[in-house]
């Protein structure tokens, strides 16, 4: 009874150690973790600004392990359903269940109005978003510059009807850019596209493959890959890039987490001999970006990240970005390569834990949907319909006040880790003890 017990403790802090490695190495798949949810009841998840998503999953986790104990025991008839034990022991269960809630009501009725959430006082920063519905798939077959000039008329339009809130940013979907402009074969197209940026007046943050060539093939990675005609090595990165009127310093940000295999094997150059997956699409053989970025527009005086696509999972990696100095967080993505299955709407309640544990302002655009901002309590704004084609504009506001979560990362998550580690440690002693026991009765009986 005593071993049953300590199981059925161990077990939410075993779980959730077990989750915060999901998160953890190139084979990580954050995706699936029990927090995710509860995405939509943002009253109940506002204390995640303390402890991450993996607050929430040890919470779902306890409340169902205490209802098993108070069924378990009433079953058996070990309780009495009106006993004071069984409605002591539901008190405690309501008690867990509410408390969040509440907390989170509390701090829900100080937040701004949903209707008008951004306070005269508050820093402000007015972001635009394309969603141009371009087939995922059939992007890679058509005219890089066929797509540009899509953005281009889509980011026209969408200043022209927003004269009274001019964009200080317009993001542009991941790949939005279809080819390597930033390679210097691609010159004129760049400044084509700078030029034409410039007669906006706006700057532009737009996904696209960037490829690095190095000069010296002894420093390249082992799983970089190699010029057929020339044998000069290089790596090709699923980037972002801002672009500025009138700066010519282009910064970019090279995806730092892949989704395993379809974008990358995992631990390619300790495997670079082997033959990797391909795919003719574009999206396959990605490296890993060298650092993480924080794109600065000197102009609006405003400090932010963008997170590419599954980016967005990771619950501590987007903190890292917070803690370095973001302002407020942007996350470009493709989405439709789902269709119309759950994936697309998932990945977009995500990012509501994202804007929560971080107390950020987020923008996401997706190509052809889910584009929406998310303010720093979780509540979603002009949402979009999937394959559909338009613009979004919004002021949203910018902090520089840091959560205890931003500050401390998955603190819970390494403490489940390490308390399941002490629990597993303790079951094997344990067997190891009842064994070497058992033996010495075998040998003296």
């Amino acid at each position: 009874h005593f071993g049953h017990r300590v199981s059925l403790i161990a077990f939410p802090f075993l779980w959730v150690g077990y989750e915060y490695t999901h998160s953890l190495s190139e084979w990580s798949f954050p995706w699936i973790t029990i927090g995710n949810s509860q995405s939509y009841d943002i009253a109940q998840m506002q204390f995640i600004s303390s402890t991450g998503v993996y607050g929430l999953s040890l919470w779902v986790l306890v409340i169902n392990v205490l209802l098993f104990v108070l069924y378990s025991k009433l079953a058996q008839r070990v309780w009495q359903p009106l006993s004071r034990k069984s409605l002591g022991f539901l008190l405690v269960i309501l008690f867990i269940y509410f408390i969040p809630k509440i907390e989170g009501m509390l701090i829900l009725s100080k937040a701004p109005p949903y209707a008008d959430p951004i306070s005269e006082g508050e820093n402000r920063v007015t972001v635009g978003m394309i969603q141009s519905n371009i087939d995922p798939w059939e992007k890679w077959k058509q005219s890089g510059v066929q797509a540009i000039e899509l953005y281009l008329d889509l980011t026209r339009s969408l200043v022209a009807n927003s004269a009274h809130q001019r964009p200080d940013l317009v993001l542009w979907p991941e790949t939005a850019v279809p080819y390597r402009i930033l390679a210097p074969e691609n010159r004129e197209t760049l400044n084509y596209l700078r030029q034409k940026l410039d007669e906006i007046g706006v700057p532009v943050l737009t996904g696209l493959p960037h490829a690095v060539y190095y000069d010296d093939s002894t420093q390249a990675p082992p799983s970089a890959k190699r010029n057929k005609k020339t044998g000069q090595r290089y790596d090709v990165f699923n980037a972002a890039a801002f672009i500025q009127p009138g700066v010519k310093e282009i910064p970019w940000y090279g995806k730092m987490k892949m989704v395993p295999i379809a974008e990358r094997f995992p631990y390619a150059d300790a495997f670079y001999f082997l033959d990797f997956l391909r795919w003719g699409v574009g999206i396959g053989g990605w490296q890993i970006g060298p650092d993480s970025t924080i794109f600065e527009d000197k102009k609006a005086d405003v400090r932010f990240s963008s997170m590419i696509c599954y980016e967005s999972t990771y619950p501590d990696f987007v903190a890292a970005f917070v803690k370095k100095g973001a302002e407020f967080i942007t996350i470009i993505t493709i989405d439709s390569w789902w269709g119309r299955m759950s994936g697309a709407y998932q990945h977009q309640q995500f990012a509501i834990f994202r804007a929560v544990e971080n107390r950020r302002w987020i923008a996401r655009c997706a190509v052809g949907g889910i584009s929406c901002y998310i303010d720093p309590y979780g509540r979603v704004y002009d949402k979009t319909d999937l394959f559909t084609q338009t613009t979004l504009i919004r002021t949203i506001g910018r902090s520089d006040e840091l959560t205890f979560y931003a500050e401390h990362g998955d603190w819970l998550g390494v403490g489940c880790l390490f308390c399941g580690g002490l629990f597993v440690a303790a079951a094997v002693g344990q067997w190891f003890k009842n064994k070497r026991r058992m033996a010495s009765w075998e040998s003296s009986g």
